[in-house]
């Protein structure tokens, strides 16, 4: 039988929809509580789609007394919260009209009178503040009650109007008109007639009388004790949606917990006070579970043109958004026409508090970061497409970050080069230009990484499964000062794989000139003294042409950590190669020698690329024909990489050419071959078999 889900509350932000058709609501009432208890004038600010509307949805109904909304949450089980039905003012910027002063001016006046229509109520004041104080008093007289006053997204006659000079100045009017509206709640008379007063928005501009004359608007936008009002913490996701986790996780291969952990890297980390709290962004969490796919939701609901044009406008360096630091007292307002670029990215949610430096036991300064991989992505990739005015981009650079990990560094570098082909050729930029292009298309590729260094070169730093890669690029430093760099980065990890790639662009000509990798250097597993006589040795030798040294590379390394453990029982993995034979040579021809050494194996690993080596044919036949007469080698194994070759690059043809007559003649000899993709493929692939060959042995 299929268990019943409650519905998820995709963009609902009506409180008594949720509640009446049993949707999942995630439990604030304690914070809400906490709030209400003790009635004052409240600002909230908070990014786009976090639950501001539906706050305010649940303050409503609170307010009058709609308890039956309330049944079963933490407020109705545990407070004596008196259910009376209280006076109340909503006004909605969402569905104000503010496209210039008069029509902000008009919408103010309809939301008036839709409020006090409600409550029966004619007003008869033409001007704004007039009317909107007679409401207070006329409501105030006709109730015998103090009255509430709920504002959502206050700000948007302002934050609607910052794309350009010319919106600037109409979002400069639209101030003065809410400065006008919002002064009302000084007067000496209407104002005392307000129990309760809940502003939402997402930002905090200075010179609007309710942040410069009520000096006792109390602000949680960054108190601790209210982080996680709006928002999910670990623990809610855990909790209340642990029924749609199992759903996904049985209709796919992941694993409950894989998908948290998925879930947790791209959704999380908003972090909004001085705690060590964070929370996911409520609309992406929905979204990923009702689709059960991992995609871009939270940043596809609207796309940030004015901070875009903020950004590219501004002074600041692009890579130096990650180094920056604030005090908590750049963070209270600022005007339309000279705002913080870094307090506002925080405010609308495309930065989040990293870490709180403390300078004295009084100042501390904030430090900053992309909340999660979601919006560095996302946000990154527009920033680069404005900032490059690139049109028609096939988002080619997304391959990056795998191909890192899969050791396929020559296309690494193709990708890069193939997007900065992208950047229209009609103007000449300087370094700095392509030092921040490539920082926001590196970062938004490899949104795991961490950047290390900024000044004169970009070098990231990426982490997965027992890999280390450093990554460094700079218009200015060579190849060989990058690798340095590197080196004295102090981030290496003995237990680890630590790949070096080092990558120098050229401005004048617009490309990558030269570039280097450093791979990591695998190391002899030692034979114990009194293990020497009774260990059993599986002799590999592989063959292949000096193009595969990332794949020769890649299966010593595999040899090295398979010894590790296979020591602990008895039996050792020894790699020959044509490199250490070469020092112990002695004779005319060297093959001959390559040839004892290889039929002195109990494996023979044929590796095949582009092109073939000057003995490969040699090596294959003589190892084929042993392998029938039941000789050494037991076993072959013959692996050939999948190869992409231009139809202009006659060399590269005619060497292929040579490949496939050798491919032609394995299948003639009915000789098993795999083909594989890239070095991890390769190693991956000859593991399974390797381990069949060790359990045999």
């Amino acid at each position: 039988m299929k268990k019943f889900l409650n519905p998820l509350p995709i963009n609902q932000f009506a409180f008594e929809k949720i509640r009446s058709e049993q949707m999942i609501y995630v439990d604030k009432t304690q914070l809400i509580y906490n709030m209400v208890s003790n009635p004052d004038y409240y600002f909230l600010s908070r990014p786009r789609r976090f639950g501001k509307s539906l706050l305010v949805s649940i303050l409503k109904h609170l307010y009058l007394g709609h308890k039956a909304y309330f049944k079963g949450l933490w407020i109705e089980k545990h407070t004596d919260w008196e259910w009376k039905e209280w006076p109340i003012l909503i006004f909605d910027f969402n569905s104000i009209s503010n496209g210039n002063e008069n029509e902000l001016k008009q919408g103010l006046h309809v939301a008036l009178e839709n409020n006090m229509n409600r409550y029966h109520i004619k007003l008869i004041n033409t001007s704004i503040k007039e009317k909107f104080k007679e409401a207070l008093i006329s409501l105030n007289k006709k109730t015998n009650s103090k009255i509430i006053i709920l504002v959502d997204e206050y700000d948007k006659p302002i934050i609607d109007h910052l794309d350009n000079e010319e919106q600037i100045q109409i979002a400069k009017k639209n101030r003065r008109v809410m400065k006008e509206f919002y002064g009302v709640l000084k007067d000496n008379e209407a104002g005392p007639m307000v129990e309760f007063l809940f502003i939402t928005g997402v930002s905090k501009f200075s010179q609007v009388s309710v942040f410069s004359e009520l000096n006792t608007l109390t602000d949680l936008t960054m108190d601790k004790n209210f982080a996680t009002l709006l928002g999910y913490t670990q623990e809610e996701l855990d909790t209340y949606f642990a029924d749609w986790i199992d759903r996904w996780s049985k209709n796919s291969d992941l694993s409950p917990q894989a998908i948290k952990q998925q879930l947790k890297d791209r959704y999380n980390g908003f972090r909004f006070s001085m705690s060590e709290t964070y929370v996911y962004n409520p609309i992406s969490i929905l979204n990923a579970l009702k689709k059960r796919l991992f995609d871009n939701y939270w940043f596809d609901t609207a796309t940030p043109t004015f901070l875009i044009n903020i950004l590219l406008n501004s002074e600041i360096s692009i890579p130096e958004i990650e180094k920056a630091r604030l005090p908590k007292t750049h963070f209270s307002s600022f005007e339309p026409d000279n705002i913080n670029i870094i307090a506002i990215m925080f405010q609308t949610g495309y930065l989040t508090i990293k870490a709180v430096e403390w300078i004295n036991k009084f100042d501390s300064l904030y430090a900053f970061d992309f909340p999660n991989s979601e919006v560095k992505e996302a946000f990154l990739e527009l920033l680069m497409l404005s900032f490059a005015k690139i049109r028609n981009y096939d988002f080619i650079h997304k391959t990056i970050q795998k191909d890192l990990f899969n050791q396929r560094f020559q296309m690494v570098i193709d990708t890069i080069q193939q997007v900065f082909n992208r950047i229209p050729p009609m103007v000449s930029h300087n370094a700095d230009f392509y030092h921040n292009f490539y920082y926001m298309m590196i970062r938004s590729a490899c949104p795991s990484g961490r950047v290390i260094e900024i000044d004169n070169c970009i070098l990231i730093f990426l982490e997965k499964n027992q890999q280390q890669i450093f990554i460094n690029f700079s218009c200015q430093y060579s190849v060989e000062d990058m690798l340095r760099q590197i080196k004295v980065s102090g981030m290496m990890s003995s237990d680890c794989d630590v790949y070096k790639m080092a990558i120098h662009f050229n401005p004048a000509q617009r490309k990558i000139d030269e570039w280097d990798t450093e791979m990591p250097k695998p190391t002899l597993v030692e034979i114990p003294e009194h293990m020497e006589k009774t260990i059993k040795t599986i002799k590999i030798f592989l063959a292949s042409s000096t193009e595969l040294s990332p794949e020769r590379q890649e299966m010593a390394l595999l040899i090295q950590k398979e010894n590790n453990q296979l020591i602990k029982k008895g039996k050792y993995l020894e790699l020959v190669i044509w490199e250490d034979l070469f020092h112990s040579f002695q004779g005319e021809r060297i093959q001959d020698y390559f040839n004892q050494k290889m039929l002195e194996c109990d494996v023979v690993v044929v590796l095949i690329g582009s092109q073939v080596g000057a003995f490969t044919h040699e090596e294959f036949n003589l190892a084929w024909e042993h392998l029938n007469k039941e000789h050494q080698p037991k076993f072959l194994f013959v692996y050939v990489k999948d190869i992409s070759i231009s139809s202009q690059d006659r060399t590269a043809l005619k060497n292929y050419t040579r490949v496939l007559d050798l491919i032609e003649r394995i299948e003639q000899k009915e000789q098993l071959y795999q083909n594989y993709k890239d070095p991890v493929d390769l190693v991956y692939k000859f593991k399974n078999q390797l381990a069949y060959i060790i359990k045999i042995v």
